[in-house]
């Protein structure tokens, strides 16, 4: 058999074995012997000629699961995971009978090698005997049945102990544990409980339940042991409970018989499980009615998975535990506000220190000494260090001394200084813990720093300090006091009580000896305290004390501070800017000048009543209320105020100049206007300071004289630009049919064709109609620049008045166009000037027949409402564009510039119309037509 799979080995790795494979396949088919090969990521084998005879396969493929149907059903489950577990196995060899045209036989199968294929994959290389029939294959079918579960039980021993070995967590182990039991006994359930510490309750922790079975892990959880007793007592006592029938039940287990009847259990098999001597639970199997004779085969496979659970967790919270513990001891390294190294010296063969190596550094030290820890960590010190000899020689007297080293030291790279303790735990390694000691020693110098600048400050100081004892007697002064109160020697006042001042009242020297803090403004006499002290000065000054009760660390009381301060000099000044700050508030009230002062960060600062004035601001209302907010303002001021302090936020922006529009209370609905100054005069905004100083005075009156003088100068020149356009244009609209009435008229006296005199009479005539036009069109314009314009108004009949328009301009009409009046009311009765709507409607009719080539021109009217009537004289002619409309009405526009006209008529037609009361207007689409309308009221 060996040499059979040795051969299948060579040939199927050689390609070069072709006659060796033919005689393989012959010897194979004599000997009832096949070669198969198993490929686990396709889960399908590939079997050899003989193999697939015997199978009745239809090709040389078959899967894993097809393959397993074939085996008997008592032999399926265990030898499918045998052959599953090749993946860990080096060696397999099982006897199994098959299913061969609906009779079975027995086989015995080999795995002969396995490899690995380039993407990871594993094959399995194997052979499969056909046993022949005789007197001894079902004895030995039996044998290798009970060897077969024997190798499954053993086989599950292994893989659960090796599955806890190789998986972090229990639960998988376990629960494959627990299954391998549930198919081995075919059904049922399998359990493990778990007793609390005192055994006085219990709870499933762990369930797997054949399908049918009712599972108990939720229903069985803190169970009281007292409920049963006698399976209590018998797990308590290492026991194992095992039972081919619940009757076996002693008749104390009454409860436990109820139980199991009621979980519907025939047999069961019970054992504890025990760690270090102690019960802490128990793993069960129970076969639901089904009843079973255990083996003792049985109770030892059971009895040693349910040891390899208890050893196995046992293990896995021993090391859970000592992975906290280095856990612990790593964070504690890694975390504790100290720096740690550990170094290993290397030895030569003499035991001679010659190297040393950083095996652990944590972060702490790493910072303190200025590196990176993966620079170091696990490197020799002769790979960091030119000379490592002074070093080696330090830890080689550590070593050597039983006692710990303790040294301060400074490192360069980072200017941290350290107290470092030295010591040797164990041979060869020495531990080094460091101290940060920066924050201390720099604390004793400022210190010591403090105190040299206290008294520098005590002497230079410009106020007066004076410091007394608890009775009240003076200790020292400093050169400001002795200054301010005329002394020359300092001994002269040392001693002095301070209760005895001839200036302080009895209730003043109360108050100081019952108050921690008293402050207050005194004149103080020099008269007054003759014989106290001596002094030179005579006169009286304003005084300010500050008298502080001193404590010390533990809050007791040492004695007194008393701050002088001599406001003489302050109080006149301050005087004299009063009487500048009232004169000045009275000037800005007068000129309307006003005055601001702020800090821009925090808004906070002081302005004059003016200031607010001008800003139309409350003068009570805060600056942090105004500043910034400026509800009064006008918005697009306020956003140029806004953007203004935001670049002065930023340094970008120095000052800001310009004239602001705000709404003053008393003045509702009226823009007010304000020139306004504002300059940074501090920029500090790392100190919290950006210093604004701003003037503001009204200038409205100022700009109310300038639109009135702009006004005046636009209209004078208005004037002026309308006097020279309209003399222009006169003077080539009056040219124009005057040149062609002299020409022609001269013509007329030349001529002799009767035909001729006709055309050129025509044409004087039309001419003196264009300029009895053309005068008439000044005239009115005329009337209505100077206001003379004048209307007369009365009741008339729109019907009659749209009837003779269109009757007496049909003869102006181009032939092929028709001229209509539209659709209207059978009567309709107005008031108004019926000349001046009929000059209206005689223009707009005109200038249709003028862009008329073709169709209609239609006029009409019709109601907007009971007040109100609306004209209109619509057209198929050209069109006007829609960016043109706006501009028909104004005075000498003319859209064509060969069509005679003034460009007077319809700009006239609007003054009329509006001053009737009515609106005017075009409704027009290039190339379909115009229409010209006006609204007018009814009465």
């Amino acid at each position: 058999m060996l040499i059979f799979v040795q051969l299948i080995k060579r040939i199927c790795m050689n390609t070069e074995y072709g006659d060796e494979k033919e005689r393989f396949r012959r010897l194979s088919m004599l000997g009832q012997i096949g070669w198969w090969e198993a490929d686990f990521s396709s889960r399908q084998y590939l079997c050899s000629e003989y193999i697939c005879k015997l199978l009745g396969l239809e090709s040389d493929t078959v899967s894993f699961a097809d393959f397993k149907q074939r085996i008997h059903e008592d032999y399926r489950v265990h030898i499918s995971r045998r052959f599953l577990a090749l993946e860990e196995l080096d060696v397999c060899e099982q006897v199994f009978p098959v299913s061969v045209k609906d009779e079975m036989v027995w086989v015995r199968s080999r795995m002969g090698y396995k490899e690995r294929t380039p993407d990871g994959g594993l094959k399995v290389f194997g052979v499969l005997q056909c046993l022949e029939e005789g007197p001894d294959i079902k004895k030995e079918g039996r044998i290798m049945h009970r060897i077969n579960n024997l190798l499954y039980r053993q086989n599950s021993i292994s893989q659960s102990l090796f599955h806890f070995l190789k998986d972090d967590e229990v639960d998988p182990g376990i629960y494959e544990i627990l299954n391998d039991i549930l198919e081995y006994f075919k059904g049922g359930r399998v359990y493990i409980f778990k007793y609390t510490e005192e055994f006085r309750s219990q709870s499933c922790i762990y369930e797997v339940v054949s399908e049918g079975a009712v599972p108990i892990m939720d229903t069985m959880r803190d169970i009281p042991t007292e409920r049963l007793p006698w399976w209590t007592s018998q797990i308590r006592s290492q026991k194992p409970i095992i039972l081919e029938s619940y009757r076996q039940l002693p008749e104390a287990a009454e409860s436990e018989c109820a139980l199991l009847v009621k979980q519907n259990v025939t047999s069961l098999m019970a054992l504890p499980l025990v760690a270090n001597e102690q019960v802490w639970g128990y793993m069960g199997v129970d076969l639901l009615e089904r009843q079973i004779s255990w083996s003792n085969e049985d109770y030892q496979w059971f009895s040693s998975l349910a040891n390899i659970i208890s050893i196995c967790i046992e293990l896995r919270r021993v090391k859970d535990h000592v992975a906290r513990d280095c856990s612990f001891r790593n964070d504690l390294f890694r975390y504790m506000p100290l720096g740690y190294v550990r170094m290993s010296v290397i030895c030569d063969k003499d035991g001679k220190p010659v190297d040393y190596t950083l095996t652990d550094i944590n972060e702490v030290f790493a910072e303190l000494f200025g590196i990176s820890v993966s620079d170091y960590i696990h490197r020799k010190a002769s790979d960091i260090y030119s000379d490592v000899t002074p070093k080696l020689d330090f830890l080689t007297d550590i070593l050597q001394s039983d006692v710990h080293e303790e040294l301060d030291m400074c490192f360069g790279r980072t200017e941290k200084m350290c107290h470092v303790v030295m010591y040797s735990p164990q041979k060869n390694e020495v531990v080094a813990l460091f101290l940060d000691t920066t924050d201390t020693i720099q604390a004793h110098q400022a210190l010591d720093h403090s105190e040299k600048l206290f008294r520098s400050i005590f002497a230079n100081i410009p106020a007066g300090v004076e410091i007394y004892d608890q009775e009240g007697c003076l200790v020292d002064v400093n050169n400001k006091d002795m200054e301010i109160f005329g002394i020359k020697d300092k001994a002269d006042i040392i001693g002095i009580n301070l209760f005895s001042n001839p200036n302080f009242s009895a209730a003043f020297i109360e108050q100081i000896k019952t108050k921690d803090e008293v402050d207050f403004r005194l004149d103080y006499s020099f008269e007054t305290i003759r014989g106290y002290y001596p002094t030179d000065k005579t006169e009286v000054i304003n005084l300010y004390t500050k008298i502080s009760k001193v404590y010390d660390s533990k809050g007791v009381f040492t004695g007194y501070v008393m701050i002088n301060i001599d406001n003489t000099e302050r109080i006149d000044t301050l005087s004299r800017i009063c009487d500048f700050e009232n004169f000045f508030l009275l000037i800005s009230d007068y000129a309307k000048v006003g005055y601001a002062k702020l800090n821009l960060l925090d808004r906070k600062g002081y302005a004059i009543k003016q200031w607010y004035k001008n800003m139309g601001e409350d003068e009570n209302a805060p600056l942090t209320d105004v500043v910034g907010v400026y509800e009064r303002m006008h918005p697009e001021d306020r956003t140029r105020m806004l953007d203004f302090f935001q670049k002065a936020c930023t340094g970008e922006a120095k000052d800001f100049r310009g004239e602001l529009r705000v709404l003053r209370e008393d003045e509702k609905n009226k823009w007010n206007w304000i020139r306004t100054n504002v300059v940074v005069n501090q920029y500090q905004p790392e100190n919290g300071q950006i210093e604004l100083i701003g003037v503001n005075y009204d200038i409205t009156e100022l700009k109310e004289t300038e639109a009135m003088l702009i006004e005046a100068k636009e209209k004078a020149e208005a004037a002026d630009r309308l006097k020279s356009a309209f003399l222009a244009n006169m003077s080539h609209e009056i040219r124009t049919p005057l040149n062609a009435i002299v020409g022609f008229s001269s013509l007329l006296g030349e001529t002799e064709n009767v035909e001729e005199r006709k055309q050129y009479i025509a044409i004087v005539e039309e001419n003196n109609d264009l300029l009895l036009q053309l005068i008439s069109d000044i005239l009115d314009l005329s009337k209505i620049e100077a206001g003379t314009f004048d209307f007369t108004k009365r009741a008339l009949d729109v019907n009659l008045l749209c009837e003779d328009i269109v009757r007496t301009m049909r003869m102006k009409v181009k032939p092929g166009v028709e001229l209509l009046f539209d659709s209207h009311l059978p009567e309709c009765q107005i008031v108004s000037d019926r000349n001046r709507l009929n000059q209206v409607l005689a223009n707009f009719v005109n200038n249709a027949v003028k862009f008329t080539s073709a169709g209609s021109i239609r006029v009409g009217y019709e109601p907007l409402d009971e007040n109100r009537l609306r004209f209109y004289v619509a057209d198929t002619g050209i069109g006007i564009e829609p960016e043109k409309q706006v501009q028909v009405f104004d005075r000498f526009v003319k859209l064509d510039t060969f069509v005679p006209g003034t460009g007077l008529g319809l700009s006239i037609s609007k003054s009329i119309i509006e001053q009737l009361g009515g609106t005017i207007g075009v409704d027009s689409k290039v190339g379909e037509g115009s229409c010209f309308w006006f609204t007018l009221p009814i009465g």
